[in-house]
């Protein structure tokens, strides 16, 4: 029996700039999780045999020194609980790279490295008694198609493959590269045990035949894309032929990413303060980060960076993006129907929204007239 750790797509040194000042704490979080990972591999109740990275381990080919080390520090727990660490490179940390991280023998010594350009054989290991034959590819400019036609040696033991590559089929496919692409069918005539795969950051598991082909996803959400949303996992593998593998996840993220809309109409929110108290009590978290995009017609006038203010203490980053429709507001109705000034400007903002004839026109209207409101509701306190 094996059991062991499949991860990818850690991007150690990662610190996303769409959160300004925050950035640098954020890549803490991305360090975290990885030394708590290794953490629950060298716990010898755990029982963890050896543990597999399948690309991007850095988010850039040469992460930084402070970074470099703190990955040596871990990997050398591993090496002392005799944890044996494999590695394939992935496409933000490419083998290619002139100061590819993949050529500082201060971290190599500690982890094999895939390093052929095709998916091939890439060594055999004793781990607890049992043979593991390994497969995999560091994709470069070298790598030819097909990258998924390949078979098992004839061989007792375990076949595992490591690749780092879109699969056909495959969830949250969007804003990802496509360099590798994978099919099921092909997949399913390597023989192998099982099929670890990187890239896409969601959890994923699919059978090609008999043998499951998992993604494992990211242990920390990266961006705010298809498939980064929700909880993250740490994956446990346990191979126990003629078994079928037997899967576990742990839910490991630090902090959640949340993209949604609310619909103010539908939770029929009343005042300003009734929006923030509702937001702060549905997401409320200093583990959270929010993008909030707001719609329907509420009867008040929203001041965006007035309720990021109020809610940043309780929230960890946010974005709020005001999609309500002004023209359609009790407040607005009621303007437009008054012999004065703004009522004179509401009437004829709206005629011009009605008239235009593109969407980008129709929004741009939409925009002036909420600012407006938004600018003569001050005035009127």
């Amino acid at each position: 029996m094996l059991k062991f750790l499949h991860l990818a797509d850690l991007h150690l040194g990662a610190a996303p700039t769409f959160l300004g000042d925050l950035a640098q704490d954020r890549a803490l979080d991305y360090l975290d999780v990885f030394q708590r990972a290794i953490d629950y591999a060298v716990e010898p109740s755990n029982g963890i045999n050896f543990a597999l990275i399948v690309g991007d381990f850095f988010d850039v080919a040469h992460p930084s020194q402070d970074v470099i080390r703190f990955t040596v520090n871990q990997l050398k727990r591993l090496a002392q609980a005799g944890i044996p660490l494999i590695v394939t490179p992935g496409n933000h940390d490419g083998i290619g790279a002139p100061e590819s991280i993949y050529r500082d023998s201060s971290i190599n010594s500690l982890m094999k490295v895939i390093r052929s350009p095709q998916v091939e054989h890439f060594d055999s290991m004793v781990i607890n008694g049992e043979v593991v034959h390994l497969y995999g590819m560091a994709w470069d400019v070298q790598s030819k198609p097909p990258f998924d036609v390949f078979h098992k040696r004839e061989e007792d033991g375990y076949h595992i493959a490591m690749i780092h590559g879109t699969l056909k089929g495959g969830l949250f496919t969007e804003g990802h590269s496509r360099e590798v692409p994978l099919d099921l069918d092909n997949l399913a005539k390597s023989g192998m045990d099982y099929i670890a795969l990187g890239h896409l950051h969601k959890f994923q598991k699919k059978d090609a035949g008999k043998t499951p082909v998992v993604y494992p996803g990211s242990l920390e959400s990266r961006r705010f894309s298809p498939g980064e949303d929700g909880d993250r996992y740490l994956v446990v593998v346990t191979l126990d032929q003629p078994q079928s593998a037997i899967i576990n996840q742990f839910k490991w993220n630090k902090k959640s990413l949340i993209s949604e809309k609310l619909d103010l109409d539908q939770e029929l929110i009343e005042t300003e303060s009734e929006l923030s108290e509702m937001i702060q009590s549905k997401y409320g978290s200093k583990n959270t980060l929010l993008k909030l995009t707001l719609t329907g017609s509420p009867p008040f006038v929203i001041d965006i960076d007035a309720l990021i203010t109020r809610l940043s203490g309780d929230i960890y980053w946010m974005d709020i993006a005001d999609n309500t429709s002004a023209f359609d507001s009790v407040l607005a109705e009621t303007w437009s129907r008054e012999e004065t000034i703004r009522g004179l400007y509401v009437r004829k903002l709206k005629q011009r929204l009605d008239a235009a004839e593109s969407i980008d026109e129709k929004q741009k209207y939409q925009l002036a007239h909420r600012s407006q409101v938004k600018h003569i509701n001050n005035l009127s306190r």
